[in-house]
């Protein structure tokens, strides 16, 4: 073998050692050929009316760990929701732009990380901004494509565009 060819051979051993070191968590790449187009980047406007009382999960026990991550699916930490973050059943009164699984006069599970949401009682309207979250129905494994049968979204990062809430239930 000649020199260059050494060289080659030598920088392409290098590159597999480094590769065989790394601790490869992700799917190799191919979930942004394949999440990416999933991903949803509106932010949908909903009038709705809340249904029942809110449930936090601030009366969940454990210990979280204070370390954040970021992956293909967004940024987060592993601590467990604080107070003010929760579930709130809501009754659809529009919602723009239109999504394909949620129409007006649906009733829907919400999840808020408004701490005003908490204190609205059944039978207020009030309008909330949120994003459709996409996420898979099952962790991936390493190089594994995702398909339709994996697709999951949900209204998630639920925020009061407004402090105004407007009592329309029945008295």
């Amino acid at each position: 073998m000649n020199k260059k060819h050494l060289i080659l051979l030598f920088i392409f051993a290098c590159l597999l050692a480094a590769s065989g070191c790394t601790t490869r968590t992700s799917d190799s790449g191919y979930s942004l050929k394949t999440v990416g187009n999933r991903i949803d980047s509106n932010i949908y406007v909903l009038n709705v009316t809340m249904l029942g009382e809110p449930k936090s999960n601030k009366n969940l026990g454990g210990e979280g760990v204070q370390r954040q991550y970021s992956d293909i699916y967004g940024f987060g930490n592993s601590r467990l929701w604080q107070d003010g973050k929760g579930l709130v059943s809501v009754h659809v009164n529009s919602v723009s732009p239109s999504l394909n699984y949620l129409k007006p006069g649906s009733d829907i599970v919400l999840k808020t990380t408004d701490l005003k949401i908490m204190a609205i009682e059944p039978g207020y309207t009030f309008e909330v901004r949120c994003r459709n979250d996409y996420e898979p129905v099952a962790s991936l494994q390493n190089n594994e494509i995702t398909n339709d049968r994996y697709d999951t979204y949900e209204l998630d990062y639920c925020r009061m565009t407004n402090p105004l809430i407007e009592f329309t239930g029945e008295e």
